[in-house]
């Protein structure tokens, strides 16, 4: 307790130094440091992050209203190595004397350790913010041009300066919005017969609509949605520059206008003239391929010497075609003898990248032909036929908090003429596996070799043919792969070999799709001996029957010597030799001793699911939808549904064990169950460097028959990306406190909420808050009744954790370190069960690679 209330006291010390620093101490004396900004819209202050983007200058900024970067920049000496001479020569010989101390060129080194430690401040804090009127006067200036974009177009900004004795100021932005304007009446002036119909055809849909506010924002958007609509049904030369809204707020009704869309007749320069023609819908009556364009040499088609048409498509090449026109045909979205359509071209450019075959400078280039149609060049470069790489990657999971993975891998490139990429892979890496950060195991646990081969094809390998419900469009692609690898864990130790074929296509810009015919994973446990050194809680539980049942009971060992067979011991073989003696039903223990016996049943239940050999053939269907608009885009929402199948249509070509026991292939059990799982995800942007992020996630899996759920694929909670108070394996199932090395359930629920900002320059933090839990809804005899899903009141059971974060972005990669604390624990034997763990000394300190969802 004692250490724990220092820990505050340090922390409250430092806060208040920080603090305490003057912020304006940087400051000239005739400036003033921007404190603050508050724009006061009709009497009423807001915090629209959207409107205040538009100012023009902005304070430093605070977090808890604390300037925390300011005070880091002045931390700082400015002209610091003038200020170092100064202090050598403050006092006589001083200089000469560190010299005789340390030599000249160590005293240089000191010189330039601290410049550096100044230079450090200077670089991750930032300068303050000087009131500028300049940047005032144009920001009230932004925000009428704001307001007047929204349909205020009597809006008036002023401005009012507070300036404080510290040396401090802030500034009040008055907006006084004035009544809006409306549309009163929208006419259309449209040149071109062929717009107009596709205008009349569409209009209903318009965003600019009659009695509706103005809004500068929508037509925007309006025209944009035109645009699209002109340029995907076959208007090529067609550009924003061709159409322009008018507003016209003469009318006879007070703050009513008249809208006016007017789209003019296309625009032809030719030699040193112009004159203009009506827009039409263009048809692409020619698709031509290079397939080894080259920019440093220019070539006509002439010159190209191997030339080969597929369904109206022309390939070229300038020695010998590498590539089968078939099967690359069906990566160009360009349709020959069709309209043109500009979401064809960018489809085409996107699949065309994908392919790993070609530089990502290819381009589509369209040329209008003598009969007006037009003609499309895709120029290719390829890339390398073959290529080796060496990667090194840092991975972070739930079970994974952090490891280092080596990779080296080989691409053969158009393995079939088809565009078809062949890697193969030889990998290892070095695991933090659900490491505790209170033990004394070393950072890395745990290990992992293995080599793998994938086969990625650009369209979808069925024996039925699937182009009229997967088009070419979707970017359909077949994934075909087989892995070995070997597992050395912090538990058992196991062999993994997996192989399967899978597809992937994208229906829409914000919806794919994965399906896995077929993906089976052999898992082949190793040393299963040590399971009771592992297990170290299964061993003890055993030791306390021993000492019921037969407390005098010994065990030979091969050194022929006779010990106590409930020591606990590191001799596994002494344990598992005892477990089959209490569950043989000819010792009768089942009669004398029955709460013993159903323990030692429960011991080998767990056992056997843990140390089983399993087959797990599964078919399993991935949808995923995301309405995020490129990388920059912090404000979008996302949703993942799951459908997972183990074992149910291999098993109905097993016959069906006579004896009760589970399905069999090939000698080992085969997993059968049902696994389903949903998660959605929401992050709103309070500005460019700060937001707010939630996810919640549910999943359940129903075991068929009398078949297990492998532990592998059981759920877990806990860990750096999920439940962060507690480390992976440690919560659950329910209000169960096990006192197992590793808990699993077949029911999990999580949601999690985490408010994102950024400290200083590449630093940034988080605040955020974790619930949820596993349970189990198998029957298993495993589980306790308190781990066991019994409806809504088993919702009392869900943990919450909460915590905070430091993160560093590195541009390629985020380090992030989070400490969770134990806020709410369900498996408290107290009736309050909140806060009580909730201190530095309990917490769970998470090392992990980019944010955690």
């Amino acid at each position: 307790m004692l250490n724990y209330f220092a820990k505050i006291i340090v922390f409250i010390i430092i806060t208040v130094v920080i603090i305490s620093c003057s912020a304006t101490k940087r400051i000239p004396e005739d400036k003033y440091l921007l404190s603050k900004n508050t724009i006061i819209v009709d009497d009423k202050k807001i915090n629209n992050p959207d409107v205040l983007s538009y100012l023009r200058q902005t304070p430093n900024t605070k977090i808890l209203g604390v300037p925390i970067s300011l005070h880091i920049y002045n931390f700082a000496k400015p002209n610091y190595e003038i200020k170092f001479q100064e202090w050598l020569d403050k006092k006589p010989n001083r200089e000469q004397k560190l010299a005789n101390v340390f030599s000249k060129k160590q005293v240089k080194a000191l010189e330039k350790a601290y410049n550096g430690i100044n230079a450090w401040f200077l670089k991750n804090g930032n300068a303050p913010v000087i009131s500028d009127s300049t940047k005032i006067k144009k920001s009230a200036n932004s925000l009428t041009k704001y307001y007047q974009s929204k349909g205020y177009f009597d809006a008036e900004v002023t401005f009012k300066q507070i300036k404080k004795d510290n040396q401090k100021i802030t500034v009040d932005y008055l907006v006084t919005k004035n009544n809006p304007y409306f549309i009163d009446s929208l006419t259309t002036e449209i040149s071109s017969p062929v717009l107009d119909s596709l205008y009349q055809l569409h209009k209903d849909k318009s965003m600019v609509v009659v009695d509706d506010q103005i809004d500068y924002t929508k037509f925007e958007n309006e025209e944009n949605r035109l645009i699209n609509i002109f340029r995907n049904s076959g208007v090529y030369y067609f550009g924003k520059n061709n159409m322009e809204y008018w507003i016209d707020t003469l009318g006879l009704s007070p703050y009513k206008t008249s809208v006016l869309l007017e789209i003019n007749d296309r625009i032809v320069e030719e030699n040193d003239s112009a004159y203009t023609e009506p827009f039409k819908i263009r048809k692409v009556s020619e698709v031509n391929v290079f397939t080894d364009f080259t920019y440093t040499e220019k070539r006509d088609i002439e010159d190209y010497k191997d030339h080969k048409s597929y369904k109206g498509y022309n390939f070229y090449a300038s020695e010998k075609l590498a590539y089968n026109p078939k099967y690359l045909a069906n990566s160009i979205i360009i349709q020959p003898d069709s309209i043109y359509r500009a979401t064809e071209g960018q489809l085409t450019r996107k699949y065309l990248r994908e392919l790993q075959n070609f530089k990502p400078s290819l381009d589509i280039i369209y040329k209008e032909k003598a009969d007006g149609s037009l003609r499309a060049d895709i120029n290719l470069t390829p890339q390398k036929k073959y290529s080796f790489g060496f990667d090194n990657e840092y991975i972070t999971s739930n079970i994974k908090p952090f490891g280092i993975l080596g990779k080296l891998s080989w691409l053969n490139r158009n393995v079939f003429r088809g565009a078809e990429v062949l890697e193969l892979s030889f990998q290892g890496s070095f695991l933090n596996v659900a490491r505790e950060i209170s033990d004394n195991s070393k950072l890395f646990n745990a290990w992992e070799v293995g080599s793998s081969a994938t086969l990625k094809i650009p369209r979808i390998l069925f024996p039925i043919n699937t182009n009229g419900i997967i088009p070419k469009r979707m970017t359909p692609k077949t994934n075909i792969g087989l892995s070995i690898a070997l597992q050395r864990n912090i538990g058992l130790d196991r062999q993994n070999i997996t192989g399967g074929i899978g597809y992937t296509w994208q229906s829409s810009n914000t919806t794919d799709h994965k399906f896995e015919l077929l993906n089976v994973q052999y898992i082949n446990h190793l040393r299963t001996d040590r399971y009771f050194t592992i297990f170290r809680s299964e061993a003890r539980k055993l030791n306390k029957i021993a000492e019921v049942i037969v407390p005098d009971l010994t065990y030979t060992n091969e050194n022929g010597e006779i010990i106590p067979l409930f020591d606990i011991t590191k001799d596994d073989l002494k344990h598992s030799n005892y477990l089959g003696y209490l569950i043989d039903p000819n010792q009768g223990f089942s009669i004398s001793n029955p709460e013993e016996y159903e323990k030692a049943k429960d011991v080998e239940e767990r056992r056997s699911i843990l140390t089983e050999d399993v087959l797990v053939p599964v078919m399993s269907y991935t949808y995923n939808y995301s309405n995020r608009e490129g990388f920059t885009d912090n404000s979008f929402s996302g949703f993942t549904a799951r459908l997972i199948s183990s074992g149910n249509i291999t098993s109905l070509f097993v016959k069906e064990p006579t004896d009760g026991s589970k399905k069999q292939l090939f000698g080992l059990d085969i997993a059968q169950y049902l696994k389903t799982e949903v998660e959605y995800k929401k992050y709103w942007a309070v500005n460019s460097n700060t937001s707010l992020v939630h996810r919640t996630f549910i999943g359940a899996a129903f075991p068929i028959g009398n078949s297990d759920i492998p532990f592998s694929r059981s759920y877990r909670a806990g860990g750096s990306n999920d439940i962060r108070a507690w480390n992976t394996f440690k919560l659950g199932p329910g209000s169960e406190r096990s006192g197992l090395e590793f808990n699993v359930g077949s029911l999990k629920l999580t949601s999690n909420l985490e408010y994102r900002f950024q400290l200083v320059n590449n630093f940034y933090s988080a605040l955020f808050v974790d619930a949820g839990n596993i349970w189990d809804i198998t029957n298993s005899n495993v589980t306790s009744s308190k781990g066991k899903f019994n409806g809504l009141s088993s919702l009392k059971d869900i943990a919450v954790g909460s915590g905070f974060g430091i993160r560093y972005d590195f541009s390629f990669l985020v380090l992030r370190l989070d400490a969770g604390f134990k806020t709410y624990e369900p498996y408290l034997d107290t009736n309050n069960k909140w806060f009580q763990n909730y201190n530095f000394g309990n917490a769970v300190y998470n090392i992990g690679i980019n944010y955690p969802f």
